[in-house]
């Protein structure tokens, strides 16, 4: 702007008499006004606002310049960003509207909100400036800043009529309307006055290089791709920066649609190593394909992962064509989640049908049996008629013959009306394998159900012995023993010697005729099993059963012999092979050697199970000899050695007896008491009441014997066949296993007998029913009653189930105790088995390491253990190292427990290896311990979910987003746990929001360049005006 400084004519304005005073001060105003102007006009507008509005202060006579001075100091105001500034040009225009600078107000407004690029602002007063008082310079000016404003503000209708008008002028924004005209026909898909004005725009050097991309993209939109090569190539030369790029691209899209994939590859790459921004999908999919084409499988793999995690057409081609490109590579794992996305989206169904075939075919060949068999169950259903048919039945087939979910394999067996030799051999196989699984499990009567459905095809005669020989084993676990024998023999008849379970077989058919009590067979098969040699796993028990035959059958010297070698052998229950002997010794009268072995166990195994038998024979041997006082004293040792003996209330009677022959009759008395204060319902009871009358007659007294007799038909109703039938009656309803009956039966019973002697056993009854109804707060009190009365045979189980409820509810201190009581109760391994299981829990669940480490060495320096027993062991030792950040010696444990048997237990074992892996930095190990753990143990749906979660994570850290985003998506498509969608719905959103993030900072970078070269032309064409 020419800014006017009008020079006042005084001599024509000011009356001729002026005095000399008011000339003086009128002369120093000016001065000050000139000083302003000068100022402003070298754009020190600070300065030159403050003697502007010195001089409007001053008292002088020229309005007009006093308006100048107030205009140019609001002008000051606004470069100044002064906030009243546009305010105070506002008053400017109302207050003078004649003054000549009123016509430019709004107009050096809006070029200042325009350099300063608040386009919305000068817009505002571009709107209310009077074009027509503009000069030519001004009204051009004007014309391009409001086209230019509208144009950034994407009004495009009201910015084009001005380019228009420009681009048809001289002006110097002549080239620069011819761009944005260009530019934007371009976007209203006008490309015929596109092109014009761009070719026009491009004839100055400032936008050649910009007008030569829009150029090449104008002839792409109308599919000119001859053309564009033609073009694009010539002039690539006169392009760089961003435009170059951009160009690359075009020539790059323009081949890839004449199907020349090399030439498009070409492009596409100069364009990538120029750009870092990410394209469009359809162009990345396109940039995929190329390489795709042209075998170039690492980059079109990078490419099509990109592409591959839509929701939409492109998304199905890039995971079906990643699919493959895996598959290639021979990696088969990450093939399965690329066909997985495939066969999920519904745009194109031939790549649907093609991807779930592919994917089922690669769940076989990684032996994923479960999820091949749920993806061709769906793919025959969903495809009856396609050309995969048949191959994807045959696959089934297949998938059954080899999966870990037995009871489906014979589901889908059973329901074939016409079963091939192949089928009924499957059958057979994965019958077998689930009545062991059940087995295992400790669910016996299932067992049994499908060792019989494997039977009922003995295809293969080996197998079905196993099913025999386990059949038997569960039905002897259940002590149904003439099932089991059946069981046995017909495994004998199924199998041969040189079978490696041979020697189990004779071993269980022994031990089942032994506690059949039919000894002469046990025997034979005892004898068998012994002559094996000592590296047999039930060695030491055979040879202490074939003793024992011999001793029941009377073959006194070789059950001595058999004794004597287990003694030798430091068989593990020496202790009772010495009580045996010296029970043997004392039916042949010989007392001396009887004392001598019963001896060596009192002296030796003070913890042992017979320590108090042996005291007791030892006793009794004196007083079958008529030695009373020394029978006495025996009996008086037992009875202050061993409180919680059954043998107690024996070593009584046998006392009171002996005292009563040595006339001792008081003490005689006190003894026969003791038994009724204590064993009311024993079967000693009738005997002590009988030898109490006897005492109190022989005296001439009645003593107590009316209370103890009162007291003793209480207990002991003489109305006993009512009460018996009663309570056979409930016990037959709890055996039924019809729990919520029993406990109304046994509840009643005693309601209706409560201090009848079956009360004791029907408490416990009562309590197991609960129990096995699981109403586990009711049946506990019941158990402790059971303990406290200590009445019937069922203590030990009771103390065993407290032991185990108080663990269940997290008392530890009582679940210790009573777990404790079993170990001293235990009178077998099994018992001592759930010990020390019960007691490594509790260590467990209170972090004590070492004492996790102490009860599973227990658990597994005993042997034939169950494999479970075994492998919980390994585990919680594997645990307790590792929270204490022993990895080497918890790995070992883990790998352990991995081997041992494929149970839960090996399962978590197998996660922990892969976790440590993966906190150690090994994700390709991880990630192939993690498939290993899906291929053996797809049953643990629980160690399964965590798995993928893991695989996921180890792929994050390996930088394969594609593959951790598409194993996500995976769980969150397949699982069942809404806990496990939720923790990956968590995971996947994480990662998109970092790409999300990244992505966004290349874009803004980009942008940002591609502004900055606009900027750039705009400001050249300021400095041009």
């Amino acid at each position: 702007m020419i800014y006017k400084i009008i020079t006042p004519l005084l001599f024509l304005c000011l009356p001729f008499f002026a005095n000399a005073q008011y000339a003086h001060v009128r002369q120093s105003a000016d001065d000050l006004y000139k000083e302003g102007v000068k100022l402003f006009q070298s754009q020190q507008y600070n300065s030159a606002q403050k003697l502007l509005e010195e001089y409007a202060n001053h008292p002088h006579s020229n309005d007009l310049q006093s308006q100048n001075a107030e205009y140019l100091s609001a002008l000051s105001a606004i470069y100044l960003f002064h906030a009243d500034g546009e305010a105070r040009i506002k008053n400017f225009v109302n207050t003078y509207p004649a003054n000549s600078y009123a016509d430019e107000a709004y107009f050096e407004l809006g070029n200042f909100y325009f350099r300063e690029k608040n386009y919305p602002k000068a817009i505002q007063y571009y709107e209310e400036t009077d074009e027509d008082v503009l000069g030519q310079k001004d009204k051009e000016d004007y014309q391009f800043k409001l086209a230019y404003s509208y144009f950034s503000r994407k009004a495009f209708s009201e910015a084009l009529p001005y380019f228009n008008k420009l681009k048809r002028s001289s002006s110097s924004y002549q080239s620069a309307a011819s761009y944005y005209a260009g530019y934007i026909a371009f976007e209203q898909g006008d490309y015929n006055q596109a092109l014009i004005d761009l070719k026009k725009a491009g004839e100055n050097d400032s936008y050649s290089s910009t007008t030569a991309t829009m150029i090449a993209n104008i002839y792409y939109r109308q599919k000119k791709y001859d053309q564009v090569i033609e073009y694009a190539q010539n002039i690539s030369n006169n392009v760089s920066g961003m435009a170059s790029a951009d160009l690359s691209l075009i020539i790059g899209d323009s081949y890839y649609f004449k199907n020349n994939y090399s030439k498009a590859s070409e492009y596409f790459t100069d364009f990538r190593d120029k750009s870092k921004a990410k394209p469009e999908r359809e162009v990345l999919y396109r940039m995929a394909y190329a390489e795709y084409k042209q075998e170039n499988t690492g980059e079109a793999t990078q490419l099509f992962e990109q592409v591959g995690l839509g929701k939409d057409s492109l998304s199905q081609y890039s995971t079906y064509y990643l699919g493959k490109l895996y598959l290639e590579n021979d990696n088969p794992r990450y093939a399965v989640n690329a066909f997985q996305q495939a066969k999920l989206l519904d745009y194109i169904p031939a790549i649907k049908e093609e991807s779930q075939y592919q994917l089922a075919k690669l769940y076989i060949k990684q032996k994923l049996f479960s999820d091949a068999i749920s993806e061709l169950k769906d793919f025959v259903s969903r495809y009856p008629q396609s050309n995969y048919a048949t191959e994807a039945n045959e696959l089934l087939s297949q998938a059954y013959l080899n999966t870990n979910a037995y009871e489906l394999a014979i589901e889908f067996i059973e329901s074939i009306p016409n079963k091939t030799l192949r089928l009924k051999e499957a059958y057979q196989k994965v019958a077998f394998y689930q009545g062991a699984e059940y087995f295992n499990q400790a669910q016996f009567y299932k067992a049994v159900q499908f060792f019989e459905k494997s039977v009922s095809y003995p295809q293969n005669k080996s197998l079905a012995g196993k099913a025999y020989y386990w059949m038997g084993e569960a039905y002897a676990t259940g002590k149904k023993y003439e099932e089991a024998i059946n069981a046995y023999e017909k495994a004998l008849n199924h199998s041969s010697s040189s079978d490696e379970w041979y020697p189990a077989l004779q071993y269980g058919l022994a031990h089942v005729y032994y506690n059949d009590k039919q000894f002469s067979n046990a025997l034979n098969y005892f004898n068998a099993y012994v002559k094996y040699g000592k590296s047999r796993p039930y060695y030491e028990d055979a040879l202490i059963r074939l003793a024992d035959c011999y001793y029941v059958s009377k073959k006194y010297s070789l059950a001595l012999s058999n004794y004597q070698t287990a003694i030798d052998q430091k068989n593990e229950k020496s202790d009772y092979a010495y009580f045996q002997k010296g029970v043997i010794h004392s039916i042949l009268s010989e007392n001396e050697k009887a004392n001598r072995h019963f001896d060596v166990v009192i002296s030796t195994y003070k913890k042992s199970n017979y320590y108090d038998n042996a005291l007791f024979q030892k006793a009794l041997m004196a007083f079958e000899s008529g030695k009373y006082s020394e029978a006495i004293d025996g009996f008086s040792y037992l009875l202050k050695a061993t409180n919680q003996t059954p043998l107690r209330p024996y070593a009584l009677s046998k006392r009171a007896i002996a005292y009563f022959n040595l006339r001792k009759y008081k003490e005689a008395e006190e003894d026969y008491k003791m038994i009724l204060d204590n064993y009311l319902t024993h079967q000693t009871a009738n005997g002590a009441l009988l030898g109490l009358q006897e005492i109190y007659s022989m005296q001439g007294l009645s003593g107590d014997l009316d209370k103890y007799l009162a007291e003793y038909k209480k207990a002991n109703p003489n109305d006993k066949e009512i009460t018996s039938i009663e309570f056979d009656a409930a016990k037959s309803i709890y055996f039924n296993q019809n729990y919520n009956k029993a406990i109304a039966a046994f509840q009643n019973y005693l309601n209706e007998y409560p201090d009848n002697a079956l009360s004791y056993e029907a408490k416990y009854y009562l309590a197991d029913s609960y129990y096995r109804s699981q109403q586990y707060d009711k049946a506990l009190p019941y158990f402790y009653e059971v303990v406290q009365e200590d009445k019937t045979p069922f203590v030990k189980r009771s103390v065993q189930k407290i032991a185990e409820l108080e663990l269940e509810r997290s008392n530890y201190e009582n679940a210790e105790l009573y777990y404790n009581k079993v170990l001293e109760l235990a009178d077998n391994d099994k018992d001592k088995y759930i010990a020390w299981s019960g007691l490594l829990q509790i260590a467990k669940a209170q972090s004590l390491y070492s004492e996790m480490i102490q009860y599973a060495d227990l658990i597994l320096d005993k042997a034939a253990v169950n494999p479970n027993v075994m492998n919980e062991a390994y585990l919680n030792k594997g645990l307790a190292y590792y929270y204490q950040g022993d990895y080497k010696n918890a790995e070992s444990h883990f790998k352990s427990a991995v081997n041992n048997a494929k149970d839960a237990n090996a399962a978590e074992a197998k996660y922990l290896i892969a976790l440590m892996q993966y906190n150690k930095d090994e994700h390709q190990n991880s990630i192939n311990t993690l498939f290993e753990l899906n291929n053996d143990f797809a049953n643990y749906s629980e160690w399964l979910g965590k798995s993928f979660l893991l695989i996921a994570d180890n792929y994050y850290e390996m930088n394969e987003l594609f593959q951790a985003k598409a194993t996500l998506n995976s769980i969150i498509e397949n699982a069942q746990s809404v806990v496990l969608k939720k923790e990956a719905q968590l995971k996947l959103a994480k990662i998109e929001e970092e790409d999300q993030r990244k992505a966004e900072v290349i874009k803004n970078e980009e942008d940002s360049i591609r502004a900055l070269q606009g900027e750039m032309i705009l400001d050249t064409d300021s400095t041009k005006n």
